[in-house]
Order: structure tokens, then sequence, then C-alpha cells
């Protein structure tokens, strides 16, 4: 029993720890070679944290460089949420697929909007590895 726990703890912390690295570099490369566009946040998706401050998921609405109008969301956990309300963005956008975005905020740099969701998966998954050797060494 204590060896299938520690089975599968491991297991998920270091699949959460190969996601969160893996995650993070594609959206650092996103950063340093993606194309930068003006963008306008047409939506504000609420994201609530329990009792913090309201934060939301931009929606936003631009124009790739050969002209196509692409309606996107970096997605939950992408980057970090904005608190501020819809306006004009910069878009960080993949050329071959425009749908796969960041968003930069005015006065939010890029990399440091990738940091957090990137440093909380890795803490969480570090957290279930943790544990999982916790218990498999009171057990055993």
């Amino acid at each position: 029993m204590p060896t299938l726990v520690l089975t599968i703890m491991t297991v998920l912390g270091l699949s959460g720890v190969t996601c969160a690295v893996v995650r993070f570099q594609r959206d650092l490369d996103l950063l340093r070679r993606g194309v930068r566009v003006p963008g306008q946040v047409v939506e504000l998706r609420p994201v609530t944290f329990g009792f913090g401050p309201r934060t939301y998921h931009p929606v936003v609405r631009f124009r790739t460089a050969n002209g196509r109008e692409v309606t996107a969301t970096p997605g939950r956990w992408r980057q970090t949420p904005l608190s501020a309300a819809p306006g004009p963005v910069t878009v960080v956008h993949e050329p071959a697929r425009p749908t796969r975005i960041l968003v930069e905020a005015p006065g939010v740099g890029g990399t440091s909007s990738v940091v957090v969701p990137f440093v909380t998966l890795l803490g969480v998954s570090v957290i279930v590895l943790v544990v999982g050797v916790a218990v498999f060494l009171r057990l055993s």
C-alpha cells in the first residue's frame, strides 16, 4: 500500500512539474517570437479565488498581419488575470495559430504575467510530490 501511494503521488507530482515547465517554456517562447499587434478587450470574464480581489480573464479582438479579425482569450491558467477595465492592450500571438495568445496590458510586463501561473502549478506539484514521499515514509 505505501508503495502504491508513493507511486501515484510521485507520478502526479512529476507530471505537474513537467506540465508547468513545458507551458512556461512555450509561453516564454511565444513572448519572444510572437507577433505583437494592438488589440481591444471586448469582454472580461470574472475569476474569483475565494475572498481575494476580483480579477478577470480578457476576451480580446485583434487583427493579424494579413488582416484577419480574431477574437480569443489566453485561457484560464495561461497568464495572470487582469484587474483593469476593458480597453486597448497589446496582443502577442503565434502567426501559424492566431488564437494562441498572451495579453500585455498597459503597465504589466509579458514575462511577469506568465510567471505567477507557472509558480502556482509548480508549487502545487512539488507539494503533491513531498506529501507522497512523506506518506510513504510514514507508512513504511
